[in-house]
């Protein structure tokens, strides 16, 4: 289930913000890293797991995403699911009988408030990406409890080096 918090209007300005919702430690789902690799990208060179969250998140450079180049994201059409919810961001997820994943505005986006409200495609595309990244929390939950870190973390990074050797 998925719940929003809060409608909210909103219009993306990231020149105006200098892209501030591009930070490092933005958490990643299998699917973020299977997407990136194919873009000859190593684990490596884009990933870190967090051992004590049991989640993987994207490396930076200066506190800021990898793949922000200027104010451009330079992997848009393979961005990770995180940043597909702005203008939302993820407040909490409960995996229980039935997993739900709660969204509030990113408050601090100086986007947030101005322009329409989310029109109902908007909207659907957003529960979409959400129930995504709530489906893809579950799949790392069974492979880190069925096989342990170390064998995901190999699998991954092996996966990387077949990717990369194909683009290469």
């Amino acid at each position: 289930m998925i719940r929003i918090l809060r409608d909210v209007g909103w219009t993306c300005d990231y020149n105006a913000c200098e892209a501030k919702c591009c930070t490092d430690g933005i958490q990643l789902t299998l699917h973020d890293i299977e997407n990136i690799s194919k873009l000859g990208k190593s684990f490596d060179e884009f990933a870190v797991f967090d051992e004590s969250t049991g989640t993987f998140r994207l490396k930076g450079k200066n506190g800021r995403c990898i793949f922000l180049s200027g104010y451009r994201c330079t992997i848009r059409e393979s961005e990770p699911l995180v940043c597909r919810l702005l203008p939302f961001k993820v407040a909490d997820v409960k995996y229980t009988d039935e997993p739900i994943l709660t969204l509030a505005p990113v408050i601090e986006c100086p986007g947030e408030g101005t322009g329409a409200k989310l029109d109902p495609e908007f909207r659907a595309r957003i529960e979409r990406d959400a129930l995504l990244f709530l489906h893809e929390g579950q799949r790392l939950r069974k492979e880190l409890r069925e096989k342990g870190a170390k064998e995901v973390l190999q699998e991954l990074k092996s996966r990387g080096k077949k990717t990369s050797g194909k683009r290469a």
